[in-house]
């Protein structure tokens, strides 16, 4: 059913007269925890795509991760797609398809053009992708060459640490020449975790070795029988991966339990109220008030 939820970028809304009237039911969600104040907060909706953007002269494998996490919790399709592969270590594309389990990923570069048809084909005619990444990651540069056009603002990164300068202040829904639609969107330096239901789908591969574990609750980290954790000795699981997953799976516990207590709190308040309402409609009574 139709809402009367503000819109977020990429909803389909009924206009009556020139009025918003309602938001219309989305069929994914890109949300992250709201740093502000701490509710979630919807970066983008009804997108089929998410392009997860590494920058090759800057990765963070375990950002994008969690990046994968936020994306597959969407109910889009991740994919990774590295910028700047021109200046990217020669092994990285290798590195994250090795790491980054059961995800496309795409090796970029808008100074040479590697990669753009590639990306520009994932974003056909009734397609709408989101581009995630960190500031200076080439989100506004990717779309510029998917645009054909410099038609969005970029600017170099600091030389010191090559970060980016938030040049994109705000997120904009773009046609391209191909006939879908792309969101560029300004660089995310929090990323909470509104939900994990899908972690399964961030880390098949932990999933997978799961299914062996000794224990149907296996926490994977110092239980007998751990197929996970073997795994790690052995070698064919990096143990970065599995400290990433713990790591995620901790926070999106701390959430599901401040969520609860929010809950149970707002639950309580409704309660006084009505028990204050009902006692006062009493007293009226009993006073032969209206």
């Amino acid at each position: 059913a139709a809402t009367a939820a503000a819109p977020a970028v990429g909803d389909w809304v009924v206009i009556v007269g020139q009025r918003l009237g309602a938001v219309l039911p989305r069929w994914s969600s890109l949300d992250r925890q709201d740093p502000a104040t701490g509710g979630v907060q919807t970066l983008a909706a009804n997108v089929d795509v998410v392009l997860i953007t590494v920058p090759g002269d800057r990765p963070n494998v375990a950002r994008t991760e969690r990046e994968l996490l936020v994306a597959w919790e969407s109910g889009a399709r991740p994919v990774v797609v590295v910028t700047k592969a021109d200046l990217a270590p020669g092994d990285l594309v290798d590195e994250l398809s090795g790491r980054l389990v059961g995800v496309d990923v795409l090796a970029t570069s808008a100074e040479t053009g590697k990669g753009i048809a590639e990306v520009g084909a994932l974003l056909a005619t009734g397609t709408t992708g989101v581009l995630l990444g960190p500031s200076g990651a080439g989100k506004s540069s990717l779309t510029n060459a998917l645009l054909g056009e410099r038609r969005q603002a970029v600017a170099a990164v600091r030389a010191d640490d090559r970060r980016g300068r938030h040049t994109t202040t705000s997120r904009h829904l773009l046609r391209l020449p191909a006939g879908g639609v792309v969101i560029d969107t300004p660089g995310l330096r929090s990323l909470g975790l509104t939900s994990a239901h899908r972690i399964d789908e961030a880390f098949p591969d932990i999933d997978e070795l799961a299914g062996g574990c000794r224990f149907a609750d296996c926490a994977h980290r110092s239980e007998p029988g751990c197929a996970v954790t073997a795994a790690v000795a052995g070698g064919s699981l990096p143990g970065q991966r599995l400290a990433s997953y713990h790591k995620l799976e901790r926070e999106a516990a701390a959430e599901r339990r401040r969520s609860d207590a929010a809950e149970r709190l707002a639950t309580r308040r409704v309660w006084k109220q009505r028990s204050k309402d009902a006692r006062r409609l009493r007293e009226q009574r009993e006073r032969g008030g209206p």
